[in-house]
């Protein structure tokens, strides 16, 4: 689902004079200096006083005033005396949703060579307006025989990706068979190595590497490089990677050794993408990220360790801060050995992780690049014509006949001061004008709103040869499963839709999981064999993984703010009215999810009925059975639990406040005997409440059954299908509750 962003001539510092044809393809951008960028940012061929003619999304001619014609009818651009250069690429970076689009479309960001990660978060490729998107495949990190790695290769390929990343655990002997069959595909191959030595890779004709940290492995010790390999991620100061890290002011001392190393690495040919960046707020006098304007649309909690907003500061611990910042300060020292040895150098920033941010620290980037030699054309060249030049990208990076139309105008020369690029007074994507304005005019999503849908991979296990459902899972043939990201409370939240295969508007039941993180979540297995079950009763099943779960954003808080992931599924139930009837909603809970159950039917009465399953109804309770829940559920997901533990607590303990669930939804509770998770005291002293203030309940105990009713599930789902027929599909009235009868 796209959420349009609207276009318009940039007005801000340009004058823009329209032909007769208001509506014309053809752009003409008059009264601007074209930096050159050719020769890795050696070449000074400038057009002073140039015209630049744009068609549709191709630059069609540029020259000086008075060789080239502006067509009749263009739509003409006076640039004031401004600088034209072209639009900048990062080469390393996350984009999770449209406002980080439009960051870096408004920083002047018109491709990206997208990563995705578990600390990235999906990469979006839905935004629009959006950066050109080249997504960064990946092969090698875990270690496989050369076969299956080249079937990776290839399926990489398939899939849709610009360029290879190829990691740690390839080895000498897989690597030149890898780098071939990606030339032979077109992929570019950038190396994050430790099983093979940079040096090896870069006569292997790897065309670049990533990370200062990671290429400057070719100076450490055999026993140093085998444990970054063993664990490349660890934040242990005692890690084997971080005595590696530990290691680099002494190797950074070492001119001599850096530059006979970086001299080596030029004569392979593979450019660096040092990411420097990711060290920039650990250096000393860097700027404050949020002082940038653009990032009043960023969110913190969409970054990893993000910068304090008022510092600019990283909020580590003080032997943490000591310790990045002598990594950061190495990094720029061998960098600087590297540039002044021949290396060429790419821009990436990195982002979004240690705190760097879409669009604003690629420009952190070039300002490093500057403080290792370059100068501010070089450094404009290595999120330009470099990338273009290394990676093949033909019609990138450079403003030329033939060229994409991505450029910046630019109001100050950033041949001067490399941080002029930021002096942005107008950009075109692709032949079209944005306003930078509007980009960065903040538009908070409605809650519920669907932002992707698309298909999920039934388990293979799940199915027969010919693609059908095995006979015991036949219920899958009758619906479509799709997994769904929505907005909640403004964070984008993933979970699950699935809908039966028949005409609908059909009845709803809103799902909610057990457990905590990803312990619990919803896994395609689950999804498969019970929400779709559920679904093929005739129902339109929604459910949520929770924020902060499953690549969603936010942070859970185990019966916190996240019970609004469940609540606001219901307004993304109503924005289906084809496929879903709205105003017939059920919802059933498993375990922590009774809990999130009890929690929504006190902030709606949209449920006309409920389930629960094993349910959480007393958590102080829970945390003397179970004080492992507390040490590492409670005090890890509960903000400040140890001085709010007693108002926590009860907060999460429905037995506490049954007269603030919804008195017109009917609660069907379902515990085992032998359930040790969650005690079936749970659900007895929930009936009792609900039972005392005369509300709508119905609680079996089955003899003997564990928490999920392993035992009797057939004799459970009946229950619930029956319970959900009765108050939701067919809305029948509740029973008389008071004493009756002869």
């Amino acid at each position: 689902m796209r959420i349009p962003v609207v276009l318009g001539l940039l007005l801000l510092l340009i004058s823009v004079t329209v032909g007769a044809e208001a509506e014309a393809d053809v752009i003409a951008i008059r009264n601007a200096t074209v930096i050159d960028v050719g020769d890795y940012g050696t070449s000074e061929a400038d057009i002073p006083d140039a015209v630049v003619i744009v068609d549709g999304a191709r630059i069609a001619a540029v020259g000086r005033a008075g060789t080239v014609d502006i067509p009749a009818g263009a739509s003409v651009i006076d640039a004031r005396g401004g600088y034209l250069v072209p639009g900048l690429i990062d080469c390393f970076a996350a984009m999770n949703h449209q406002a980080q689009a439009n960051a870096y479309l408004a920083m002047g960001v018109t491709t990206i060579l997208g990563v995705e990660s578990t600390r990235r978060g999906p990469l979006d490729l839905d935004s629009d307006p959006s950066p050109e998107i080249r997504r960064l495949g990946e092969v090698g990190y875990e270690a496989a025989p050369l076969a299956d790695l080249l079937t990776t290769v290839e399926a990489e390929k398939a899939a849709g990706v610009s360029a290879l990343l190829v990691m740690y655990r390839v080895t000498p002997e897989q690597m030149p068979a890898i780098v071939d069959r990606a030339h032979e595909l077109d992929l570019p191959v950038i190396g994050e190595l430790a099983r093979t030595g940079y040096l090896e890779a870069s006569a292997m004709g790897v065309d670049a590497f990533v990370h200062t940290t990671r290429y400057s492995l070719g100076l450490a010790s055999d026993d140093l490089r085998r444990g970054v390999d063993a664990e490349p991620f660890s934040n242990d100061l005692d890690s084997a990677k971080w005595r590696y890290y530990q290691q680099l002011p002494e190797l950074a001392r070492n001119t001599e050794a850096v530059g006979a190393y970086g001299a080596e690495i030029a004569r392979g040919g593979a450019a660096l993408l040092p990411t420097l960046s990711l060290g920039y707020l650990d250096r000393p006098g860097h700027s404050n990220p949020w002082n940038e304007p653009v990032s009043a649309i960023l969110d913190e909690r969409d970054i990893h360790w993000p910068a304090d907003r008022s510092t600019g500061e990283h909020e580590y611990a003080p032997e943490y801060a000591a310790a990045y910042r002598d990594v950061a300060l190495a990094e720029i020292a061998l960098d600087t050995g590297y540039f002044a040895a021949g290396c060429r150098y790419l821009a990436g920033s990195g982002s979004d992780v240690w705190g760097t941010m879409p669009g604003i620290s690629l420009h952190h980037e070039l300002e490093s690049l500057v403080a290792i030699g370059h100068s501010p054309r070089q450094a404009l060249a290595a999120a330009t014509s470099n990338p273009a030049e290394v990676f093949g990208w033909s019609k990138l990076g450079r403003i030329a006949p033939g060229m994409r139309a991505d450029l910046l105008i630019l109001g100050s020369d950033p041949r001067a001061d490399v941080g002029n690029l930021k002096d942005i007074d107008g950009i075109l994507l692709a032949g079209k004008v944005l306003d930078r304005d509007e980009l960065m005019t903040v538009r908070p999503l409605d809650d519920g709103q669907l932002i992707d849908r698309v298909p999920m991979t039934i388990p293979e296990e799940l199915l027969q040869s010919d693609g059908t459902a095995r006979e015991e899972d036949a219920h899958l043939d009758l619906v479509d499963i799709d997994e769904i990201t929505y907005i909640s409370d403004g964070l984008r939240v993933t979970g699950h839709l699935i809908t039966p295969r028949t005409p609908g508007p059909h009845p709803c039941l809103i799902y909610n999981r057990g457990g905590n993180r990803e312990f619990g979540a919803n896994s395609p297995t689950r999804v498969a064999r019970r929400l779709a079950r559920f679904a093929s009763w005739g129902y339109v099943v929604a459910a949520s993984q929770y924020r902060g779960n499953m690549g969603g954003e936010g942070v859970e808080e185990f019966g916190g703010a996240e019970v609004a992931d469940v609540v606001h599924l219901i307004p993304l139930l109503e924005s289906i009215p084809t496929e879903a009837d709205a105003t017939r909603i059920g919802m059933i809970g498993f375990s922590r999810g009774g809990l999130m159950t009890y929690l929504a039917l006190t902030k709606t009465d949209r449920v006309k009925a409920a389930a629960i399953v094993g349910g959480v109804a007393d958590s102080r309770s829970g945390i003397e059975e179970r004080p492992d829940m507390e040490t590492y559920v409670y005090s890890e997901l509960i903000p400040d639990y140890w001085n709010v533990k007693e108002e926590a607590l009860r907060a999460r303990s429905p037995v506490a406040w049954p007269e603030s669930l919804c008195a017109t939804t009917p609660i069907l509770l379902l515990h085992g005997t032998a359930d040790w998770r969650v005690q079936p005291s749970d659900s007895m002293r929930m009936t009792e409440s609900l039972y005392r203030l005369r509300r709508p309940v119905r609680l079996v105990l089955y003899e003997g059954a564990d928490h999920g009713l392993t035992e009797y599930r057939t004799e459970a789902y009946e229950q619930i299908h029956s319970w959900m027929d009765r108050y939701v599909r067919d809305e029948e009235a509740l029973p008389d509750l008071e004493p009756h009868g002869p």
